[in-house]
């Protein structure tokens, strides 16, 4: 295992819908840069739907955090909004609903943490997508 720990990222903007595509970017420049390119189109459609979702529903700055282990990428958002995500079932007739349904169909598990200000979701994209070699110390999670 190499001994260089995680790389991370972080990146706070306004709730505007284009730093939706802005944050995909940086995603994938990031991964680019970390050499974990397998995990990007999974990365960024997670990060679309979480940033997204804080956009639309949530208040006050969104913040976009990226973590690269050996074992998962952590991909976190938050957002100063009070309201829980929670998956639903779209009608087949609805443009939308599907975010945290394709969010649990990609990654290895999520959770949503409430704060004094706002709430932060966090998700963890591993197994076969993360199976080249990483630069950090393992660091599992599971959705509760």
């Amino acid at each position: 295992m190499n001994d260089r720990g995680a790389w991370a990222t972080t990146a706070t903007f306004p709730p505007h819908p284009r730093n939706v595509a802005r944050s995909r970017l940086l995603t994938r420049t990031a991964l680019a840069a970390w050499g974990a390119q397998q995990l990007s189109d999974s990365a960024e459609m997670v990060v679309s739907e979480l940033v997204t979702n804080a956009v639309r529903y949530g208040c006050g700055p969104v913040s976009l955090a990226l973590v690269l282990t050996a074992e998962a990428l952590q991909i976190s958002v938050s957002d100063g909004g009070p309201a829980l995500p929670a998956p639903r079932d779209a009608r087949a007739d609805e443009p939308g609903g599907r975010g945290l349904q394709i969010v649990e169909t990609l990654c290895d598990g999520w959770q949503v943490t409430s704060r004094l200000t706002g709430k932060t979701v966090t998700c963890w994209l591993g197994g076969d997508r993360a199976a080249e070699p990483r630069p950090g110390p393992a660091g599992r999670h599971r959705r509760p």
